[in-house]
């Protein structure tokens, strides 16, 4: 059930929700509301809780987007999380010298690559953050008019086999770590290659400054209704990703932001660091440095019966895996207490069209483990549910700027203060058509993303019913293996 259902339901059964000093209120019928609807609600409390809030301060605080057509070529500002990944890059930083971005490689069988390319020209005339630039002076820009796009093609068919691979892989080594630069169009590389049996090998390079992980989704979801359809016209959304950006800004003397800042600045002092594993190298001593991706899965029975465990529990899936991941953590952490770096998709809806917009709408929070007292499992994840949801209902100031603040505080200089990250989309196969977007490329070969400093990045998603997991790690920090 995702967002929208919930609250149609909610309102057949006349349940009324409210917030009070930041908490969900829920007043129901007696025998009106169902286990399942209990559960969903617990799902999504924090959209629940973020949209009352919004909804009851004055339009002042919140408001409505006002598109602006006639500005749209226009300079506009990065938003915090962007101008770090665009900061990052440069190799002053600590683990810097890396785009963020993600790198896909699909297989699939007798796929039409012309209709493809023009299906994928579709969406850059569409979608105008595809056609964005950064400036000398740290502002984006959309891009009136750009080239036609075509998808680059290598034939390897009639090759050796060991002659294909290599050079498979060396198209994979140059574009899983490329870094397009962010001055120049396009922020994509999409390349094909033919091998034998009608097989095609389509390599993806996307630059996260364009879209986050709801926006890549979007883009996929398209690209497929555009190239199976090719006559098909789709409405155009009535918002850009520079208003939104533009209309926030608004915000910032809000109820809202201030609140979230009273909370965030008045704890910052009292965070713990980030854990302290046990490094072959420091970062700091890094020259070059790659990384690595580390995946598995859990089949779909196995994964249903874990998230109906946590369900019982009171707990999300996504914070099933983030206590796992923590009690990872604390094993070869010096400090059981420690602070995780944990990226949030944030779209206040500011306009009905909102969650058709393709922009990197990215935020980070930071969440405090204190895995220093003995308890079980479930108690631990509960605590630190708790602890997420009274944070998130402070999310009106960007992680960046926590980041930013804390590293003042400590006088860290250019290091990366929290480096170890907890990257969750669970709940976008609601967000748009689940797994259909991605399967007319075929099957997922190899992915791997990069973002700078950051050390490891554990990933969580679904895919037909299984979960997915990743560790992205910066190779040459990590030993193989940990002796104890």
């Amino acid at each position: 059930m995702n967002r929208n259902e919930l609250l149609k339901q909610l309102e057949q059964r006349e349940i009324k929700l409210s917030v009070k000093n930041e908490r969900l209120i829920i007043e129901a019928p007696k025998g009106v509301l169902s286990s399942e609807l209990r559960n969903s609600l617990v799902e999504h409390k924090l959209d629940i809780i973020r949209l009352l809030s919004q909804t009851e301060i004055n339009t002042d605080s919140l408001p409505a987007i006002e598109p602006d057509s006639s500005k749209k070529y226009e300079p506009f500002p990065l938003t915090d999380i962007q101008q770090a990944h665009w900061l990052g890059r440069s190799e002053v930083f600590e683990l810097g010298n890396v785009a963020n971005h993600h790198y896909l490689e699909f297989e699939a069988t007798n796929l039409d690559l012309s209709r493809l390319s023009t299906a994928w020209q579709k969406l850059i005339d569409r979608h105008e953050m595809m056609r964005a630039v950064v400036l000398p002076t740290g502002e984006q820009k959309v891009l009136e008019k750009v080239p036609p796009y075509e998808i680059s093609i290598l034939d390897l068919r009639g090759l050796k086999n060991i002659e294909v691979k290599a050079q498979l892989q060396a198209i994979r080594e140059q574009l899983s770590h490329q870094m397009l630069p962010p001055q120049e169009w396009p922020w994509f590389n999409i390349r094909a290659t033919y091998l034998d049996e009608g097989r095609v090998r389509i390599h993806i390079n996307l630059d996260l400054l364009m879209a986050d992980a709801g926006s890549i989704r979007i883009l996929f979801e398209e690209w497929n209704q555009f190239y199976h359809n090719p006559q098909i016209c789709l409405p155009l959304p009535q918002i850009s990703f520079r208003d939104y950006v533009i209309n926030k800004q608004g915000l910032q003397d809000s109820e809202l932001v201030k609140r979230s800042q009273n909370y965030w600045l008045s704890r910052l002092d009292d965070l713990p660091p980030a854990p302290e594993l046990p490094l072959i190298y420091f970062p700091s001593e890094l020259k070059d440095y790659r990384f690595k991706r580390y995946a598995a899965q859990l089949e779909p029975n196995i994964w249903q019966q874990l998230k109906q465990r946590g369900k019982n529990a009171g707990l999300t899936p996504s914070m099933v895996l983030l206590a796992a991941f923590a009690e990872v953590l604390r094993l070869w952490s010096k400090n059981p207490r420690f602070t995780l770096n944990l990226t949030v998709l944030e779209r206040l809806p500011l306009h009905p069209e909102i969650d058709r917009v393709v922009g990197d709408f990215t935020n980070t929070t930071l969440l405090a483990v204190d895995n220093s007292r003995q308890a079980t499992f479930t108690s631990r994840a509960q605590k630190l549910q708790q602890q997420l949801l009274q944070d998130l209902e402070h999310l009106h100031v960007s992680g960046v700027e926590l980041l930013r603040e804390l590293a003042r505080r400590q006088k860290t200089g250019l290091t990366a203060v929290m480096p170890i990250v907890f990257s969750s989309v669970l709940g976008l196969n609601s967000f748009t058509k689940g797994d259909l977007e991605f399967n007319f490329l075929g099957e997922v070969i190899y992915g791997i993303s990069q973002t700078p400093q950051v050390l490891l990045d554990h990933q969580v998603t679904e895919q037909k019913g299984a979960l997915i997991f990743n560790w992205d790690v910066v190779e040459e920090t990590l030993p193989r293996r940990f002796d104890r």
